[in-house]
């Protein structure tokens, strides 16, 4: 009866120390935006590989509030863009730098914060991945944004940043 005991308390230390140990923790990033910084939580990195592969970082303004950072479109950070045929998993991006895309779709932002006067898509724009240790991926930006306002006009600005996304493969 004691060793049974002493077996099942064994497997539920396992069981909750292999739990607390699989999870990870949160990506975070700093955008900074001619001078003016806003955090981002919640980053993480997705990637299709192949012929058309595509990566894309997203994340949450944080503070975390319902107010839009223009009307009808929630604040946080979404870089995108093609990947080149040579990566085929995370691991492959270290050192690359790659161009950030932005559709202009209307619904769509490279970022957008409140406060911010607008939201900005890619003008000249680049991400480089700095290290990827596991499923977690370093990266930079800089380069240049239009900050589009409510007339579709705006600024060039210039922003820059660094964080840590958590990388979900797709397909």
């Amino acid at each position: 009866m004691r060793l049974a005991a002493l077996a099942l308390a064994a497997l539920v230390f396992c069981a909750c120390s292999s739990s607390s140990a699989s999870r990870t923790a949160a990506g975070s990033a700093t955008i900074s935006v001619d001078g003016k910084s806003y955090r981002v939580g919640d980053v993480t990195m997705s990637m299709e590989t192949g012929d058309d592969g595509w990566f894309r970082i997203d994340g949450e303004a944080l503070p975390k509030t319902d107010e839009d950072c223009v009307p009808g479109l929630s604040a946080g950070l979404s870089l995108y863009g093609d990947l080149p045929a040579s990566v085929e998993k995370p691991l492959d991006l270290i050192g690359k730098k790659l161009r950030v895309d932005f559709t202009g779709d209307g619904d769509e932002a490279n970022f957008c914060f409140a406060g911010m006067g607008g939201l900005a898509g890619a003008e000249s724009a680049w991400v480089t991945f700095d290290s990827v240790s596991g499923n977690r991926v370093t990266f930079s930006l800089d380069g240049t944004f239009k900050i589009y306002d409510e007339n579709g006009d705006g600024p060039v600005a210039t922003a820059a940043g660094k964080g840590t996304a958590v990388a979900q493969k797709e397909s």
